[in-house]
């Protein structure tokens, strides 16, 4: 049994991906409905427009529209996979994640693209955050070994280390030696040479 156009454009709007169709002059041939739904635009509004000057960011288009008429012209090879910006009817810039294949007629000859998109805006955001998260850790645990430095070696390993620090600073003033920090370093393992 073979699906009607009804019954397949049905499954299409079903896929929680965006799929469009480029054709060779640039213009959406087929949008889903998810597509739609993240560009926020009625199918009727796409359809026929040209993909690059309305979907996507004004700072992008020249260089997409050189590489997609380099596709068409068979001069360079298509990527399979890559994230590229889109541009939503409220002005949101989104990133997706693009799965992509050539569209060629009978004799061969390329007529467009097939694309079929994840939105991954939101992962890619939490990555850049996480990115940021892990970079303060790596400075501030920098910071505590620099500072650990300059802190008395008799309370390094104290639960109070402001108390032990007191402590530290009592017997310089009163013996000039720290009794504590004498102890730790006789008790720490020599390095034989």
């Amino acid at each position: 049994m073979v699906a009607n156009n009804t019954e397949i454009s049905q499954l299409l709007d079903s896929v929680g991906l965006i799929i469009v169709a480029i054709d060779s002059e640039q213009k959406v041939s087929y949008i889903n409905k998810k597509g739609c739904e993240i560009l926020g635009y009625k199918k009727e509004s796409i359809l026929g427009k040209n993909w690059f000057d309305n979907f996507l960011p004004e700072k992008l288009r020249e260089d997409i529209k050189m590489v997609f008429s380099k596709l068409m012209s068979a001069e360079i090879e298509l990527a399979g996979y890559f994230d590229n910006v889109v541009l939503t009817k409220d002005g949101q810039e989104k990133i997706i994640g693009w799965h992509n294949t050539l569209l060629k007629n009978d004799a061969g000859k390329i007529i467009g693209t097939l694309s079929l998109g994840e939105d991954i805006t939101e992962r890619r955001r939490t990555d850049e955050k996480r990115e940021v998260l892990i970079q303060e850790l790596q400075d501030r645990v920098s910071e505590l070994k620099s500072m650990k430095m300059k802190i008395p070696i008799c309370s390094w390993n104290k639960e109070n280390m402001q108390e032990a620090i007191k402590k530290h600073y009592l017997h310089i003033s009163k013996e000039g030696k720290c009794s504590d920090c004498l102890h730790v370093l006789k008790s720490a393992p020599r390095i034989k040479k």
